[in-house]
């Protein structure tokens, strides 16, 4: 009976091994594979093409009061410039084109301006001599022309942040103006034309001339479309100095600068750069 157990005993031993050698090495199989990183998005090549863009503008500039002053050689001493008073300077209207690229928050572009004539005026001494003490009124005359202009700028804006469909920008800009003098004419003050002082419209020569010009701007964008922005903006436009002469010997002298308001359009071929 003894050996009799002990065999079944053994018999079941042998059955648990042969039963268990397969699930150990299937488990010996299993390999526990580490998490994979997921994968990276391609990197695209950005499109370039996208931050080009046109614009057109309409101007309203308010011409400051000028430093004008005046030469007479026949009647004042070499060297003589006499400076007029209570100057004031006119209103202009215009319009403008210009080709840009805007990358991200920062654009550039390159424009072309015009402008209408606008009046320049001041009051002027008798005599050239703003301490005159004889029968003449002083000031004795105004002094009147009219200053055209045409500005070329190449412009910078920095984009100050997206609120909704708008966009404050500051901006900076340089280039060249080209000015021109016209229409000018000497108008006695009414008591000094009953003394007999005339209206003196002297004929112009060496009318034009190019100057260096900056300006500093500042505005905002408003989305009409997303290739479509309407562009809302103040700039401050120096012009330099005008001088010309006349036929007769005489020269004049004046600053050109002007405070601007622009409405404008810009136009997006495409979504804009980095949008």
């Amino acid at each position: 009976m003894a050996r009799l157990r002990m065999v079944r005993r053994i018999s079941a031993a042998a059955m648990t091994a042969c039963l268990m050698a397969p699930a150990a090495a299937l488990a010996a199989d299993i390999v526990v594979r580490a998490p994979t990183a997921p994968l990276a998005p391609p990197v695209l090549a950005e499109d370039f093409s996208s931050g080009w863009y046109v614009r057109g503008d309409f101007t309203t500039s308010l011409y400051r009061r000028p430093s004008a002053r005046y030469f007479d050689q026949v009647n004042f001493a070499p060297g003589q410039w006499v400076s007029l008073r209570d100057t004031r300077g006119g209103t202009a209207f215009g319009g403008g084109l210009g080709l840009g690229f805007k990358y991200r928050w920062f654009r550039l572009d390159t424009t072309l301006e015009i402008r209408s004539a606008a009046s320049v005026s001041g009051m002027a001494p008798p005599e050239g001599n703003w301490a005159y003490a004889g029968p003449l009124p002083s000031p004795v005359r105004t002094e009147r022309f009219g200053v055209a202009s045409q500005a070329a700028l190449v412009n910078a804006y920095v984009d100050l942040g997206t609120f909704g469909p708008v966009t404050p920008y500051l901006g900076a800009g340089i280039g060249v103006a080209r000015l021109t003098a016209g229409s000018y004419s000497s108008t006695p003050v009414a008591a000094a034309a009953q003394l007999g002082e005339t209206t003196v419209i002297p004929t112009l020569a060496g009318t034009t001339k190019w100057t260096l010009a900056w300006a500093g701007m500042a505005g905002f964008t408003i989305d009409v479309t997303p290739q479509t922005k309407l562009d809302l903006g103040y700039r401050y436009l120096h012009m330099g100095a005008l001088r010309f002469t006349d036929t007769a010997g005489g020269a004049y002298r004046t600053t050109v600068a002007a405070h601007e308001v622009r409405l404008g359009l810009r136009y997006m071929f495409g979504d804009g750069l980095g949008q």
